[in-house]
């Protein structure tokens, strides 16, 4: 049992949503519950073309969570080039267990990154700052 947190302390997470593209299914899981348990709206993707359909869609996202490493032919990083391209205004952060964000990648584009096992309350911290405002609580880590 954690500590009571404020009511409002979730609704500025409340309309905004997260598109979350990761391919393990119980990495996906659970992250996407923890951060609706913040509040936030979540579209889950298990590939780069499911997020673009999402993102083409008009389907309104406010900060997308991805996995470099994805299945298909194309991954995180192509997405991340191809978000910026496209939807310049959505900011993306990228995740890998086996690699990083090269820096002449970084350099180019903000992008920040997440080493997996990441701690969903960073993440969270994260998504949260990008969007102007402060997760509610948590301390659970994925990977």
């Amino acid at each position: 049992m954690g500590a009571a947190t404020d009511p409002r302390e979730g609704e500025h997470q409340q309309h905004k949503t997260v598109l979350l593209v990761e391919d393990d299914v119980l990495v996906r899981i659970s992250a996407a519950d923890y951060l609706r348990s913040l509040g936030y709206r979540v579209i889950e993707a298990g590939a780069t073309v499911e997020a673009g359909t999402v993102l083409s869609s008009g389907e309104a996202v406010h900060v997308v969570f991805s996995d470099i490493d994805l299945p298909g032919a194309t991954g995180g990083l192509s997405l991340a080039i191809w978000l910026h391209a496209n939807y310049p205004d959505i900011p993306i952060i990228l995740t890998s267990g086996v690699r990083t964000v090269t820096p002449a990648f970084s350099e180019q584009r903000v992008v920040p990154f997440v080493p997996k096992p990441y701690d969903l309350a960073q993440v969270a911290a994260l998504i949260a700052g990008l969007l102007g405002g402060s997760p509610s609580h948590g301390n659970e880590r994925a990977g």
